[in-house]
């Protein structure tokens, strides 16, 4: 980096003091660096700011090596791959999760994995290939043709053809690009498909599902040629060397085996220590192997010698897929803590760290509207500063599970969060992230019999009263359609009194504006119930008692802004127009 070439600017300086001076000019600019998060370009009209990229799913180099391209929830991200900005977002509607995408050769079409705006003749979804204008950003033709998700997707060489598969029904599709013709493949795969690859000189692809082998196949008839075999545990990442005379496979037995890719003979094995492989990449002058690990580790392998160069060190989950850039020079990696990183390829060194990837379930609004705190997959919550949408502090909402809801105090000192598989709310300081109490829902015992009876428990909604002495919860045994309400003490976390306990999933809980009753929406036949909040009596609703608002629309307490919880993941964040603005 530019940062590291400093020069002395005064020539009398003593040599001990610009010795320390220098000293810390290298170690900070020298450290990798986190790349600033710019979630804020391709806001959609009347937005002015986003909360999140969007959760991760795949990353690839342009052809060209002038962008890295990350897919989310909300489209693809394009970075700098050396410094890690970010430099534009494609967006695709309807997008709500991860998909898998692929550059055509020549870099000007992008194919993306995608549910179909079609059904097949049954009325099932179909899921389909979108090929788009990679310059222009818009959708120019559409295959259908895969009953469950897109997995995975690649371009033959000369960009001709199309190849994708379609997880556990087995299928893999090979499209003409020129004339849109299907071209049918038997299927081999007996437990499904999860990766596809095409060979760099184009006659030959390979595929790779749950039945530890690798197929190959003519990549203009779809015709089967050889299969791989060997491998004791499933065949995670397949790859063809530059010169396509090899063929790397990865497996999550642990190894990477080498095959004579004309003649489908094993050549050796690559072993190394604990860790399935996940993901396998060459280098451009296939001298070198990456590999990616289950344990977060990156191996670099020497093919000449068989032996292991180095271990890249820093992902602290699993390691979802890694990549060369086409120079050589740069290795990226996405890993299951939600993050994207660039190594230097010859030193091993961590070059930059893409953060900002996570979906976000929920969110909520702090009473005096300045920050809103979010709940997201990985139980993690984070405060965001309203005017500027930048992230203010984080801490663990729930390490057990993913957070589903989450809601302030009245007086903004505590957050509920409510949380997955746990069927407990944690209250928290809402400064340092403390825990101050739990709402157990249920005991051991109780826990015991749920198991027992194969019933789920869920808890869907959360209030505090005005006074921020009482919290309200609703759940739902949705395995028999059996709702409850809770009242709880908001100090202690001692449940106060059961409100309801009956037919129907209980959808929303709120407090009346006075706090004396309790308000309830779910699966009866009048749509809303009403329950005094002190004695528990059910009463008869009247038109004020009608919810309002939805709760992936809020209103911030001062009534200048509103933050939309998109089904993308992510949190957009609008001014609110006043009556006088409006006319």
């Amino acid at each position: 980096m530019n940062c590291c070439n400093y020069k002395r600017s005064t020539p009398t300086m003593k040599t001990s003091l610009f010795s320390i001076f220098a000293a810390i000019i290298v170690s900070v600019c020298c450290f990798p660096s986190t790349a600033q998060d710019n979630a804020q370009i391709g806001l959609s009209e009347g937005a002015i700011a986003r909360i999140g990229k969007g959760s991760l799913g795949q990353i690839h180099f342009s052809p060209d090596g002038s962008k890295l391209a990350v897919s989310t929830s909300i489209g693809i991200w394009f970075h700098d791959p050396h410094t890690g900005k970010e430099l534009e977002l494609l967006q695709r509607p309807n997008i709500t999760y991860p998909f898998s995408f692929a550059f055509s050769p020549d870099g000007n079409r992008i194919g993306i994995g995608v549910r179909a705006k079609k059904r097949n003749a049954s009325g099932s979804s179909r899921y389909s290939v979108e090929v788009w204008d990679a310059t222009i950003g818009e959708a120019k033709e559409t295959r259908l043709g895969h009953l469950h998700g897109v997995r995975s997707i690649t371009f033959s060489p000369d960009g001709n053809y199309v190849a994708s598969v379609g997880g556990f029904n087995n299928t893999a599709r090979l499209w003409n690009t020129q004339t849109g013709k299907n071209i049918s493949i038997r299927r081999m795969h007996s437990k499904g498909i999860n990766l596809v690859v095409f060979a760099l000189d184009g006659p030959t692809f390979a595929t790779l599902g749950y039945d530890n082998a690798a197929y190959l196949w003519d990549g203009k008839t779809g015709n089967h040629k050889l299969t791989l075999t060997g491998h004791t545990k499933q065949v995670s990442s397949v790859v063809y060397s530059p010169d396509n005379k090899t063929i790397a496979t990865g497996s999550r037995d642990g190894t990477i085996r080498l095959w004579d890719a004309a003649t489908g003979n094993h050549k050796t094995t690559l072993t190394s220590g604990d860790g399935s492989v996940t993901s396998v990449a060459f280098s451009p002058d296939g001298e070198a192997i990456v590999s990616g690990k289950e344990n977060g580790d990156i191996e670099l392998w020497d093919i000449r010698t068989e032996k292991l160069k180095t271990t890249l060190t820093g992902h602290t989950k699993s390691i979802k897929s890694v990549a060369y850039a086409p120079n050589g020079k740069t290795i990226a990696s996405v890993s299951s803590d939600k993050t994207v990183r660039l190594w230097d390829a010859s030193t091993g060194k961590s070059k930059a760290i893409f953060t900002g990837y996570t979906r976000i379930n929920t969110a909520a609004y702090s009473p005096d509207g300045k920050t809103i705190v979010t709940g997201n997959q990985d139980g993690n919550v984070h405060f965001w500063d309203v005017s500027t949408a930048k992230l203010k502090t984080t801490f663990t909402g729930d390490k057990d599970g993913i957070i589903f809801n989450i809601t302030y105090s009245p007086d903004g000192k505590t957050i509920a969060v409510v949380s997955s598989y746990n069927d407990r709310v944690l209250l928290r300081d809402a400064k340092t992230g403390k825990h101050k109490a739990t709402l157990k829902h249920f005991g051991l015992i109780d826990t015991i019999f749920l198991i027992l009876q194969n019933r789920e428990y869920d808890i869907y909604s959360i209030a505090y009263s005005p006074d921020g002495n009482s919290i309200v919860t609703g759940g739902d045994y949705y395995t028999v359609e059996k709702g409850t309400v809770y009242l709880w003490n908001a100090r202690t976390g001692k449940r106060k009194k059961v409100i309801f306990k009956g037919p129907g999933a209980v959808y929303t809980v709120v407090f009346s504006k006075d706090g004396k009753k309790i308000i309830a929406t779910g699966e009866w036949q009048k749509k809303t119930r009403v329950w005094h909040a002190e004695t528990g009596k059910e009463l008869t609703p009247t038109p004020a008692d009608m919810p309002s608002g939805s709760k992936r629309l809020l209103h911030s307490p001062d009534g200048t802004t509103t933050a939309q919880v998109s089904q993308n993941g992510t949190v957009l964040i609008r001014k609110r127009e006043t009556t006088l603005q409006k006319k």
